[in-house]
């Protein structure tokens, strides 16, 4: 796992390519990323500079690295998990591999099939390639999204990076807040791809890839992989059995190729079946090995799964490392995290998800997770709320529901347990009677337009189009009309909440840490194979999971098999009105409202008051002003960088990987 930056000007371009200093410094904003080692290259109005965590290959992977038998030259964040078949079939081929490492077969299967070859790859990934001969960048992004990859492109100047922090340490990269991708952050609690916050930078989005013609400058992007988006196989067409065994042999796979390391590896353990499933299946693998396996406990036990992971733990005998917190170690992380955050970000199980990376670090360089289950085979409680949606919508006129049932509800004193029945209500209430297409993230998320246009100010609101905030998601959700409610939640599900959502939030938060995250229910093919099976297998009678579950049948205990989902959450609600009041009051003052000029100071004021009285649970919209406000505090408010300059021919520059201090 690693961190990559480069930037590029065209030979159409009158300006120089920045030197190496601007390089160093960019891949310098990485170094959490990769810890072990860095190197640069420069040449052919190319600058590509790299940060190195070592999993495969220690001694042998270093970037970027160079074929320059073909004029290629690559840096690479992420790993392919199928590098010795391909390595395999390419020697074949006649294109030798001269190290262990999987960045070489990148190098390989381009020179062998062209930008076809990213179609080959097993993997998580986000990559550049340099071909000098075609006068050509070339990259792509995994399948699901599961390693970031940030864009920016002007005229003859492209520049690329792992996080925005990278891009903003180069003299062409603006350091100004995009009014409509901060307006989506508020409704989504994330910016949604291929948006970003700051104006002039775009993030690649998940399964796409992209070329720059380096003789003009230009830049063109396509997907070269996406779900399917017709409806499944017929349920005659294959029986209940045989998806169950399909399910089993496609996991084992998966968890069997992410088993490939040279450093320590472990499992992040919540205690819930898609985690416990990962770990039984390591253990059968790696047979007297111990597993070792990781998990955090709260105080609050509304909140601590830690108990089932103990249970795990003992039922297979793994080497388990457990740590419990009280809320001020989470309070604690809260600057950090926020910090770190170049893009806002208000999932807040981020905080857990970042104590456990730090925790897991101590131990391991590499941690395999169960991101991914509920997504695939339905596992959120919004599946069990469709058919109560159906209901409601044929009972209830749209009048009524308006003038008295969501007042109603709103009358309900907030409680701020974990999802508690008044937050389900008033959340659910907000998103029946509304477009199928908006359906799902006005449940899930943490405003809708109506709401931002009484929050934001005047000129804020003069430069967004509110009609259109949603409409990315209703062009999803149109692309699987003819799936039924399940297959469509779960299509858009994958493409939003999972790809920019749960996997920014895991690599971020693992990255911080130099810790690698590896998923395995998101191994392509298995992913492909849950996008076929029918709905009817994945909930079935309000049980959610229910094939899932039963491709499990006799590898996990039947008690936790039976055992209701729990998130990895924090009583924020409450920490509001408690340890938290101070710092959220200062975050969302008056005062600094004012200085930001886009968010109106009596609306977020009147917010407060209502969530300090008990009156209202607003604790999802708070969370996203307090995100917003600390990421502009964080980034928006240092200096900006010079703007470039015309100057003579840059020489070609290469410092090699050499140890970090």
């Amino acid at each position: 796992m690693c961190g990559i930056a480069g930037y590029a000007r065209a030979f159409s371009s009158p300006l120089e390519l920045e030197d190496e200093a601007v390089l160093a410094r960019m891949t310098a904003a990485l170094e959490h990323r990769g810890p072990d080692a860095e190197g640069y290259l420069i040449r052919d109005r190319v600058a590509m500079g790299h940060r190195r965590l070592a999993i495969i290959d220690i001694a042998g992977g270093a970037q970027p690295m160079r074929a320059d038998t073909f004029g290629l030259s690559v840096v690479f964040n992420g790993e392919i998990y199928n590098y010795r078949q391909l390595n395999a079939e390419l020697h074949g081929l006649g294109f030798g591999a001269r190290t262990r490492s999987d960045t070489e077969t990148i190098l390989n299967a381009y020179a062998a099939w062209g930008e076809d070859c990213v179609r080959r790859f097993n993997g998580m990934f986000a990559f550049v390639i340099h071909d000098r001969r075609r006068r050509r960048l070339f990259g792509a992004r995994d399948r699901v999204g599961e390693k970031p990859l940030y864009l920016v492109h002007a005229g003859p100047f492209f520049a690329f990076a792992s996080e925005p922090k990278a891009l903003l340490e180069h003299p062409a990269v603006g350091r100004e807040m995009d009014p409509d991708a901060a307006a989506r952050f508020l409704l989504f609690e994330h910016v949604p791809a291929p948006r970003a916050i700051y104006k002039g930078m775009t993030k690649l989005l998940a399964g796409h890839r992209f070329g720059v013609d380096l003789n003009q400058g230009r830049l063109s992007i396509d997907a070269y992989w996406d779900l399917a988006s017709d409806p499944p196989t017929p349920p005659e067409a294959t029986s209940d059995e045989e998806w169950v065994r399909r399910l089993r042999e496609r996991l084992t796979q998966a968890v069997e190729r992410r088993l490939i390391a040279d450093v320590p590896l472990g499992v992040f353990l919540s205690g819930g079946i898609d985690s416990s499933a990962i770990t039984a299946i390591m253990v059968r693998l790696q047979g007297h090995r111990q597993v070792k396996t990781f998990s955090i406990g709260f105080n609050d036990p509304r909140f601590d799964e830690s108990p089932w992971a103990q249970r795990v733990a003992e039922h297979f005998s793994t080497d388990h490392h457990h740590q419990r917190l009280g809320p001020r170690d989470v309070l604690d992380a809260l600057p950090t995290v926020a910090a770190m955050l170049d893009e806002p970000f208000a999932d807040p199980s981020i905080l857990p998800t970042y104590l456990l990376a730090k925790f897991t670090r101590r131990h391991v360089t590499v941690a395999l997770g169960g991101d991914g289950g509920d997504e695939l085979f339905g596992g959120y409680q919004t599946f069990r709320a469709l058919p109560f949606a159906r209901a409601y919508n044929t009972l209830v006129p749209a009048a009524l529901h308006r003038r008295v049932v969501r007042p109603m509800a709103g009358c309900l004193r907030a409680s701020h347990g974990y999802f508690s029945l008044d937050f389900k209500l008033k959340q659910f209430l907000r998103g029946v009677k509304v477009p199928r297409g908006q359906r799902l993230w006005r449940w899930l998320g943490a405003m809708v337009p109506e709401e931002l246009a009484w929050l934001l100010t005047p000129e804020a609101l003069a430069g967004i189009d509110l009609d259109a905030l949603y409409a990315p998601v209703t062009a999803l959700h149109s692309k699987v009309l003819n799936h039924d409610d399940i297959g469509q939640d779960s299509f858009v599900f994958i493409k939003t909440y999972l790809a920019d959502g749960i996997l920014t939030k895991v690599d971020r938060a693992t990255m911080a840490c130099s810790l690698e995250a590896r998923s395995p229910l998101l191994d392509h093919e298995l992913v492909e194979l849950a996008n076929a099976i029918p709905s009817r297998l994945k909930v079935r009678r309000g049980k959610l999971k229910h094939i899932f579950r039963q491709a499990l049948e006799g590898l996990l205990p039947q008690d936790l098999l039976n055992r209701p989902k729990q998130g990895f959450a924090v009583p924020l609600g409450a920490w509001f009105r408690g340890p938290l009041r101070e710092m959220l009051l200062e975050t969302l003052s008056e005062r600094a409202l004012r200085e930001g000029g886009f968010l109106r100071p009596e609306a977020v004021q009147q917010l407060l008051r209502e969530h300090m009285a008990g009156r209202c649970d607003h604790r999802k919209p708070l969370f996203a002003l307090f995100m917003l406000q600390q990421w502009r505090h964080n980034w928006l408010e240092r200096p900006t960088a010079s703007s470039p300059r015309p100057v003579g021919v840059v020489r070609e520059t290469r410092i090699t990987a050499r140890a970090a201090a």
